[in-house]
């Protein structure tokens, strides 16, 4: 699977770490979304959010594992982009 930057993706939580949450596309490709990426940080315990899939965009496609969002500011900064270079 070839990921880019600013693609918007459907993942599923994996591992919940304390800095953040590690994600599996269908494919077996692993992201990390850092804690201040996660819209629900901090709020207790997130061990729930394993197995859940939600909405992520890659905001840096360059790092191993990506980085990722899942911060709405940045979907929709991503969405703008993308329209921006499909115009």
């Amino acid at each position: 699977m070839c990921i880019r930057l600013h693609q918007e993706l459907d993942a599923i939580v994996v591992k919940v770490q304390p800095w953040g949450l590690e994600v599996e596309f269908g494919n077996g490709t692993q992201g990390l979304i850092d804690n201040m990426k996660d819209p629900m940080w901090p709020s207790g315990d997130r061990s729930s959010i394993i197995g859940e899939e939600i909405k992520v965009v890659v905001i840096d496609d360059q790092r191993e594992p990506v980085r990722l969002s899942a911060l709405d500011a940045d979907l929709n900064t991503a969405r703008m982009k993308r329209s921006a270079t499909n115009e």
